[in-house]
């Protein structure tokens, strides 16, 4: 290529890969791969070691790819960043043993073959070889060699004039034996990245994992953790699942030569209702890394969480969900969302008459389940459309029980298990409410339980519209290592988001005492890494999104707008506590477009 073509395609492709084309960012993998890892190994002297500094190396440059103004920078910047993970590599490592100057094997003349001498011993004599140069010269020589690169491309890399990689080239091979210069020659183009795939697809493997080629290594990672639902990846979490591997993150470590998976983070591709609308969300469960790096877990959770969700918007998604742990997610621009709701109540309190004929099925989520669920949750914020996990996400532990029609078919059904004490753990219920809880009486007092726990059950449904009228019925908030439970929220895409709500909040309005008002409502989402801004354009027969703000009647806030648009809390209540600005009419419409929804994910949702 021609300088001028270099600079058109760098830019082209730079830009292409800031889009999040994972295509566009493996061309610049391949095209700076030997660049980097020789430039590396210049400092390191230790191949494997070079390229685990390279993989980190375009790893960050990849997750904050998006900061980059110019494309030309890109060479410098990568520069720069293999620098630093040599630094971070050589501070772990003892001082390299310093050139003997007797060594023979450096001093002989006769052409010493390869194959004469053991590869690990040949990759030490030209690491430290290399070692015994100046620096200026160790960086031309290993990248001059090791990916055949001409000495402009070495030029442009190290950012000197041609005639400078000219002379460091010509003043190094005097100072490396004819043997040894012969050896380093060699030995550096043999292991060129670019020789095979493996090193590209390494570092896009990072990036997106193959659910063929490292599925099991995630399921013994999961399994070897000390944790009670660790057997129940393999078996349902993750096998035959809504897991979504493009966007899901793994993380691997090279020890002696051997590249081992050591982190991992799910997440699961969830149609998620606000209201009557749905929105395609994201929900992220299950995180998990290598004993060994104890120490380390959020720094290694950051970084695959950081690229995770740096993927979201490219894939298609409008929102992102989780739960747990809320105080590391805040760090990563999520909002509360809502607290998981648990539910008791005494077995003698329910219906004891109009219990159908019940048969016990397995705990999947076969097609007609899924069916009667998602009838029973319409238009249940945060509620989830079925199928999800197609196994259970507890594989073996509820039993299902469920009654048919006059029809034959599935009318309803109850999921559970007698849990701790006298409790029967309820996990689904769907159906008819006043069925489902006759069912609920029979099955709990056929197993001798005394009462009733309902996990995640959302507030306005048909059975909690009715558990709610019962006495005994108590209501709290779950909790886990004695802190409450909390999901917690993301906007990914505020126009897809927007653009999915529109027909539902149209109907809002038009059913409120603001169904005449006719404008504009401006939303501004305020991040770290910027701002992004719609506007809802209100007009006799729908509501319009359009890019941008404007008009006079506005909100604007950071990811708390998310609570908004879930209904999480009242309006005015998100509003006072999180700081969000409104301005105009938004004061009288937010209550009207935005009402308090209540909602709940259930667990078999996420």
């Amino acid at each position: 290529m021609t300088s001028e073509h270099n600079t058109s395609w760098l830019a082209d492709t730079v830009r292409r890969a800031q889009r999040g084309e994972l295509a566009a960012f493996r061309e610049l993998v391949l095209r700076f791969q030997d660049m980097v890892v020789g430039y590396a190994f210049s400092t390191l002297g230790d191949f494997h070691l070079a390229q685990d500094a390279a993989q980190e190396a375009f790893l960050a440059v990849y997750q904050d790819l998006a900061s980059l103004r110019q494309p030309g920078a890109l060479v410098p910047w990568l520069r720069t960043v293999v620098s630093k993970h040599c630094d971070r590599i050589s501070r772990r490592r003892r001082d390299a043993e310093p050139l003997e100057a007797d060594d023979e094997r450096f001093l002989a003349d006769a052409p010493t073959p390869l194959d004469a001498i053991e590869q690990d011993e040949v990759e030490e004599l030209v690491g430290r070889a290399i070692a015994s140069l100046p620096t200026k010269q160790r960086d031309v020589v290993s990248l001059y060699y090791i990916g055949e690169q001409s000495g402009r491309e070495v030029a442009t890399f190290l950012e000197v004039p041609l005639t400078t990689v000219k002379k460091r080239l010509h003043d190094a091979k005097p100072k490396l034996r004819r043997s040894m210069a012969r050896m380093t020659k060699e030995f550096l183009e043999e292991h060129r990245p670019s020789r095979d795939s493996d090193f590209s697809e390494r570092v896009l493997r990072l990036v997106a994992p193959d659910p063929h080629k490292d599925a099991a290594a995630v399921y013994r990672l999961f399994e070897a953790e000390d944790h009670p639902s660790r057997h129940e990846w393999r078996a349902g979490r993750l096998a035959d699942s809504h897991v979504d591997w493009r966007v899901s993150r793994i993380a691997f470590e090279r020890e002696a030569g051997v590249e081992n998976l050591v982190a991992a983070l799910n997440v699961y591709d969830m149609a998620m209702q606000i209201g009557s609308a749905e929105v395609r969300v994201a929900g992220i469960n299950g995180d998990v890394q290598s004993a060994d790096l104890a120490g380390s877990r959020d720094d290694m959770l950051d970084r695959i969480a950081g690229e995770a969700l740096g993927s979201l918007r490219e894939e298609g998604y409008d929102m992102a969900v989780t739960f747990d742990d809320e105080a590391f997610w805040l760090r990563h621009g999520f909002a509360l969302g809502w607290r998981a709701l648990q539910w008791q109540v005494l077995v003698a309190d329910l219906p004891a008459s109009g219990v159908p004929e019940i048969e016990r099925v397995e705990s999947v989520h076969a097609d007609d389940l899924a069916a009667v669920y998602n009838g029973a949750t319409r238009g249940l914020t945060g509620t989830v459309r079925r199928p999800t996990y197609r196994r259970n996400k507890h594989p073996g532990e509820f039993s299902t029980y469920l009654w048919r029609g006059a029809d034959g078919l599935t009318a309803g059904y109850v999921s559970g298990n007698p849990g701790p004490g006298e409790y029967f753990w309820v996990d689904e219920v769907a159906g008819d409410a006043a069925t489902a809880l006759a069912v609920l009486r029979s099955v709990a007092e056929a197993e001798n339980c005394t009462e009733l726990y309902f996990d995640r059950l959302h507030y306005k449904s048909a059975v909690g519209v009715q558990l709610r009228q019962m006495g005994s019925t108590r209501l709290s908030t779950g909790h886990r290592s004695g802190k409450a439970r909390w999901y917690v929220a993301r906007i990914v895409n505020l126009k897809a988001t927007a653009t999915k709500l529109a027909p539902m909040l149209h109907e809002r309005l038009l059913a409120s005492p603001l169904a005449g008002w006719r404008g504009s409502l401006s939303i501004c989402l305020e991040q770290d890494d910027g701002a992004e801004a719609v506007t809802l354009a209100v007009q006799d027969d729908r509501v319009d999104v359009r890019d941008g703000a404007v008009g006079s009647h506005a909100i604007s806030g950071g990811q708390a707008v998310a609570q908004l648009l879930l209904g999480a809390e009242e309006a005015k209540e998100v509003v006072a506590v999180n700081g969000i600005e409104v301005r105009g009419d938004a004061a009288a419409l937010l209550p009207v477009l935005f009402p308090a929804q209540w909602p709940q994910m259930e667990n078999q949702a996420l």
